[in-house]
This record gives C-alpha cells, sequence and structure tokens, in this order.
C-alpha cells in the first residue's frame, strides 16, 4: 500500500509543523478558557453518538447507532456534515482517530473471539480512511486488530493478535468475555499499511498501543492476560520504558501523549483501591487528583499546550468530565457559557487549539449526542467547519442499545479491573 491511497486525507495533515520546543518559563494562564458547547446530535438516526476525536482543521471522528437497530458505524463530522463511513461487511464500525478506526467483517471468527467486543463474534479489522472506502490494515498473524489513534503523519496506534494462542487467556479452557480473546495480542503500530509490533516490558506478555505523536513516540499498557499486573509505559527511539506509578501495583496505563513528550492516563494509587490521572513529565509522574468529592480519575488526551482532559467519577462510577491545566482541575461543565442543554458526560480528545470532543446527556430529549466544546473567547477552525451543523437535531428519546459504549476506547484485554467502571 503507498501513501496515495490516503492523500485525500493526509495531505492537510503533512504541512502541519511538529513543535520541537516550548518555553519552559511561559507564565501560567489566569484564567480558564470558556466553552461553547455545539450539539453534533445523532446522525444516524439512533440515541446515542460519541465524538473520538478532533484535529486542528475542525475534522471530528467517532460514531453513532443506527436508527433501525443497535449496531454503529463510524462518522466523520467535516465542514458541516456527518458522513456514516459503513464497515468492513459487518454490522458494526468505530472511527477512533482522525483517519482510523476499526469494523466488524462478515466472517466468524474461527476460535469464537470477540475482539471488536459488539457480541456478534465477527473477525474485527482496523481500518484507514480511503478516498470512498475503507481499507482494512494486516495483522500480526493472528485473526484480529484494532486501531486506536493516529498522528499527523500517517502513523496508526492499536493492538493487532498473533498467530500464536496464549493458554493464559482461557479460563478451565474457556475465553472469557467480552474479548473471548485466545490468540496472544501486541502493541501495535501502522505505517501506510505496514504492521510492527512494539517490544513488550519484562515479564509481559499482552498489551496495546494507545497514542502515537508526530514524532513517532508511543505509548500503551502491557500485561499479563487474565493475571497480574498493567504497566503504562513509553516506546520513544526503539526503547520500552516503565513510566511507574502513583504507589500502586495492579493497574497502570498511559492513553495520550503529545509532541513535547508529555503524557497522561490513569495509575493505581497505594493499595490499588482506586486510581487517579496522572502527567508524565521528564521522567516523573505527578498525581492530577480528582474533582472534589471524587474517588477515581482517568486522563484520555493531552494537546501541545499541556491541557488535559478526562473523567472524574465517583465512588459510585457517576462521571464528569474534567478540564486541567497549570495545577487546576476543573469540571468542564462549568465552563460552558453558551446555555447549553447538554450535560457533558465525557472529554475524550482536546487538540492543540483548546478544542474538546466527547459525549454528553440532551436534558431535553434523553439522548446522549456526541459534541463539540469550542473556546468561545477566539477564532475555532473546528467551530467553523461544523457551523453548518445545528443543536437542535430531530432526536428520538428510546432507551439506549449496546451501542451505549463509550467506554469501549478504553477496555482493556486483561483479567483486571477497566480503566474505569463501564456505565
Amino acid at each position: 500500500m503507498t501513501s496515495k491511497t490516503l492523500t485525500l486525507f493526509l495531505t492537510a495533515f503533512m504541512t502541519q509543523q511538529i513543535p520541537v520546543a516550548r518555553a519552559q518559563s511561559q507564565a501560567p494562564k489566569v484564567h480558564p478558557p470558556s466553552y461553547a458547547v455545539l450539539n453534533l446530535g445523532t446522525p444516524l438516526g439512533g440515541q446515542f453518538s460519541t465524538a473520538t476525536s478532533v484535529n486542528v482543521l475542525g475534522w471530528v471522528g467517532g460514531y453513532g447507532n443506527l436508527s433501525t437497530n443497535t449496531n454503529q458505524h463510524a462518522l466523520l463530522w467535516r465542514n458541516g456534515n456527518a458522513k456514516d463511513l459503513g464497515t468492513l461487511g459487518g454490522p458494526d464500525s468505530a472511527l477512533y482517530g482522525t483517519y482510523s478506526g476499526f469494523s466488524e467483517t462478515s466472517k466468524l471468527d474461527p476460535l469464537g473471539q470477540d475482539f471488536c467486543a459488539y457480541g456478534t463474534h465477527l473477525i474485527c479489522l482496523p481500518f484507514l480512511l480511503g478516498a470512498d472506502s475503507l481499507i482494512p490494515l494486516t495483522t500480526l498473524g493472528g485473526d484480529n486488530a484494532v486501531a486506536y489513534a493516529n498522528n499527523n503523519i500517517g502513523q496508526v496506534a492499536g493492538t493487532a493478535q498473533a498467530a500464536t494462542a496464549d493458554p493464559a487467556c482461557l479460563v478451565d479452557g474457556q475465553p472469557q468475555p467480552p474479548f473471548y480473546t485466545v490468540q496472544t495480542f501486541l502493541p501495535a503500530v501502522w505505517q501506510f499499511g505496514h504492521v510492527k509490533s512494539i517490544p513488550l516490558l519484562p515479564g509481559d506478555s499482552e498489551g496495546e498501543t494507545a497514542a502515537i505523536n508526530d514524532l513517532g513516540e508511543a505509548v500503551g499498557f502491557s500485561g499479563g492476560c487474565l493475571t497480574g499486573s498493567v504497566h503504562a509505559w513509553l516506546w520513544k527511539e526503539g526503547k520500552v520504558t516503565n513510566l511507574g506509578s502513583l504507589g500502586g501495583q495492579t493497574g497502570n496505563a498511559a492513553a495520550s501523549i503529545n509532541n513535547f513528550g508529555e503524557i497522561t492516563g490513569n495509575a493505581d494509587l497505594t493499595g490499588d483501591a482506586t486510581y487517579h490521572a496522572f502527567l508524565w513529565r521528564n521522567g516523573v509522574m505527578m498525581d492530577l487528583g480528582t474533582l472534589s468529592g471524587d474517588y477515581s480519575s482517568y486522563g484520555n488526551s493531552i494537546n501541545d499546550e499541556g491541557q488535559i482532559v478526562g473523567e472524574s467519577c465517583d465512588s459510585n462510577g457517576n462521571c464528569r468530565p474534567f478540564f486541567w491545566e497549570n495545577g487546576v482541575m476543573m469540571d468542564l461543565n462549568s465552563l460552558v457559557t453558551n446555555g447549553s442543554n447538554l450535560y457533558l458526560l465525557d472529554a475524550l480528545t482536546i487538540n492543540d487549539l483548546g478544542e474538546i470532543v466527547g459525549y454528553a446527556s440532551d436534558q431535553t430529549t434523553g439522548t446522549t449526542p456526541a459534541f463539540l466544546a469550542t473556546v468561545s473567547n477566539g477564532a475555532s477552525k473546528a467551530a467553523l467547519a461544523q457551523s453548518g451543523m445545528t443543536a437542535d437535531s430531530e432526536l428520538n428519546s428510546a432507551a439506549l442499545g449496546k451501542a451505549t459504549r463509550p467506554a469501549l476506547l478504553r477496555q482493556r484485554r486483561f483479567g483486571i479491573r477497566a480503566i474505569r467502571p463501564s456505565q
């Protein structure tokens, strides 16, 4: 596969300049930004959609469920239009980067695995966006793979199965839900269709790559299939580094890395009873804490300004999105100024313009639409790109089905608790 396949989607990205330094003496901002929230609706007619990525050109990637059933399709919001990207032949797909994602095919997994976790046990494959179709990517010899985030130079992060089976993934000889994994899955990076695995930390047997920056530096997590600790790591210049933890040992995961090598994710506290969002910078992991009264938190995304978005949850698993900057964590809902009828539930990505995407609860319709939050005290490319969309799409209020799974992005294929409780 040549780079021409991605010309439509990558030409604009290639022209962006990668920052090489940030002034360490940069003065902290005195006031947090204010945000205007745009309701992206549920373009496929169902009750749910989520936005998982946004670039500085205003392209928003995500997925939503259909009006006729609970299946979900990958979506790309661009220039005021939301496009259904379809699938690779199966019923479900999702776009997690602005040009990468994964989809079910029409073929049953010969080992009964359910790597996409939609309950169909169909083969799951990563894809790139082509000019007019989804282009499947290869695995590491196994049956399945998934692609998550992408960078601006044609590289995609995810996980891919090898041909070898891992007995540690079975209990009494049986694979376990929700993924029913039998084959070994390894951290993977694709570049223009070619896949390579990232070496595991010593003692680990499986892992996933969660994100990759424009310098080709990747982050993720690895551990044992059903037992043992999970470790957050950085892959840089051919070397994998354990990022450590906040005192705990069981579950640590890196989720996002910016172009200055700053990383966010979640790490267990001493005793492994809970976990907090972290900022890893220059070899030091800093605890970001939680919003007032909450029990756990998770860092989803960090931009080149060092701003972080994620979730903070109480002990009952009720979560709200946070915005963190210069040592202060704030409820993103408290920064919204345009009187939106949305209550924001999760912030999944923040780009270098400070624009944030995720999903929300529509207090009027009872649906769960995707949102785009743009800084209201300045020009926003994303807001202009989506200006043709209305905040009052025709939505129904039926009960949400299986497509209410934004947590899939962060579900680990390990036998310990997920990065955050599934809602």
